[in-house]
């Protein structure tokens, strides 16, 4: 799996968390939560811990547990620390590689989702090294890319405006990106399958063997 990219808010919701975190007091030094060399390369504002923070990341953990889509091709078992940045005129996020583990769990995948609109400010582009391309990411209010946590990864510079997103990560049931992947387009195709052509007992053995094999990574 290289990335994949959802529309998870609808515009209300996404009007209704800016508010909310714009009227916020909470917003400190980014680096404060960054260690050793990464101090260095992070310069973002970001949402202190409270009560703030912890509603609206509780809140966005339930409508993505609830995502069918998201469940179907990740297999969460773990959403967790979750954070809210902005990232203003001259700030930036240099070339870092996430933390594989956290005492919270195991960052198979990290996801972005996007607060503010690509025309409120230049620059900012989430920028994703996948030997032996680089992928540019800039999306609309409420869309959310989701990758592997291997990916080395910036945010570049914000030239004009200000960026407002949303960052966690994943612990998923499927540790691994090729198994999670084939698991997952098992489970389209017969999806295709039976839309097309209706169950059969051709499409309930298919069904039966992807749980088996689903079934092994959860012991």
């Amino acid at each position: 799996m290289l990335y994949y990219t959802y529309k998870l808010l609808d515009e209300d919701k996404v009007s209704e968390f800016k508010k909310k975190l714009l009227i916020s007091a909470d917003w400190v030094d980014g680096s404060t939560s960054a260690s050793g060399q990464a101090k260095m390369l992070k310069r973002n504002l970001q949402l202190n811990a409270g009560e703030t923070r912890d509603n609206l990341a509780n809140e966005l953990t339930r409508i993505f547990q609830n995502n069918q889509a998201i469940n179907t091709a990740i297999f969460p078992e773990k959403i967790f620390n979750i954070l809210f940045s902005r990232t203003g005129k001259g700030m930036y996020y240099g070339p870092h590689v996430d933390l594989a583990f956290l005492p919270e769990g195991r960052r198979d995948l990290s996801f972005t989702l996007f607060l503010n609109d690509i025309n409120e400010y230049k620059g900012g582009e989430l920028i994703l090294y996948i030997p032996p391309e680089k992928k540019q990411i800039k999306l609309n209010p409420g869309e959310m890319i989701i990758y592997p946590t291997k990916y080395l990864h910036e945010v570049k510079e914000v030239t004009e405006g200000e960026r407002m997103v949303c960052v966690g990560w994943i612990q998923s049931q499927i540790p691994r990106d090729d198994d999670r992947e084939n698991l997952y387009q098992i489970n389209l195709s017969l999806s295709e399958i039976i839309a097309a052509h209706g169950r059969s007992s051709s499409t309930q053995r298919l069904n039966t063997a992807f749980h088996r094999i689903y079934k092994r990574f959860l012991i």
